[in-house]
């Protein structure tokens, strides 16, 4: 085996025979982070809808943590593998044997705790344990973005009348974790800032925009399989207000600008 890979780095390349793979190291105190990343790409492949690195080991000594996975070489996606990966999100979005929002266990967005404690009503969910619980994790850290038993209020107010069906998610579906692979377009990084969750599909399909805007063809080949409803749009931001709080209490600067203009949009309209 020749590995590229030492424990100083968060990732790694390593190659034997015909295989490559590759390594996430984390030092401290992680170590349940990346076992949830695992068992969710278990989870995501189980669905057989979309591709996923196979993951080979996870494990622990005192001082690191790592996760090896297949190492699938990444190019941009095109038009072509853009609407493949669209139909397989929404198949992966009807993959769900579940009536409740949540999952068995709690896992991180980023290094971020996560919190999924199964509940019956979707506001509720998204408010509470989304929103809500960033909320606090920034007030805990001396950042107050309004007053939060409002903020909640507000937030499950404007999803009251939308009840989905809950959908089995990647949760962090940003252009940086998916990519066209050898054989097709695959996704990662399932728990690395979002999590799997039985939840909103529209969830997935706010985060695209985020970052870098993915090729149009993505969402044709969604909206071959399963059409969103007309009212997506207005949803999106709420949607998108999760991830732009956690990037707000972790990097702060240019975040917290974005994230609170992002929140004052919202509670104005």
């Amino acid at each position: 085996m020749n590995c590229l890979a030492e424990k100083s780095m968060p990732h790694g390349i390593c190659a034997m025979q015909d295989v490559t793979f590759s390594s996430n190291v984390m030092k401290g105190n992680c170590f349940p982070v990346l076992p949830a990343e695992a068992d969710q790409l278990e989870l995501l492949s189980r669905s057989k809808t979309v591709t996923v690195p196979k993951v080979w080991a996870v494990g622990a000594d005192r001082d690191y943590s790592f996760l090896v996975m297949d190492y699938l070489p990444p190019r941009p996606l095109d038009a072509h593998s853009a609407f493949i990966l669209g139909q397989q999100i929404a198949r992966l979005h009807q993959w769900s044997d579940q009536p409740q929002f949540g999952l068995d266990f709690d896992n991180a967005l980023s290094t971020t705790p996560q919190p999924n404690t199964w509940q019956r009503r979707w506001s509720t969910f998204f408010a509470e344990q989304r929103i809500g619980w960033q909320l606090e994790l920034a007030a805990e850290k001396g950042i107050a973005f309004g007053n939060i038993d409002a903020i909640v209020e507000h937030i499950q107010q404007r999803l009251a009348s939308h009840q989905p069906q809950p959908s089995l998610l990647h949760g962090d579906l940003w252009s940086g974790n998916c990519a066209l692979g050898p054989d097709g377009p695959y996704i990662f990084d399932p728990a690395c800032y979002c999590c799997i969750l039985k939840g909103d599909r529209e969830c997935d399909l706010a985060m695209l925009p985020l970052h870098t805007e993915q090729p149009p063809q993505i969402y044709d080949g969604y909206q071959s399989v399963s059409p969103l409803p007309a009212d997506f749009l207005e949803r999106q931001p709420v949607y998108q207000l999760y991830t732009l709080l956690n990037r707000a209490r972790l990097f702060g600067g240019q975040h917290l600008v974005i994230a609170q203009q992002s929140l004052d949009r919202l509670l104005a309209a």
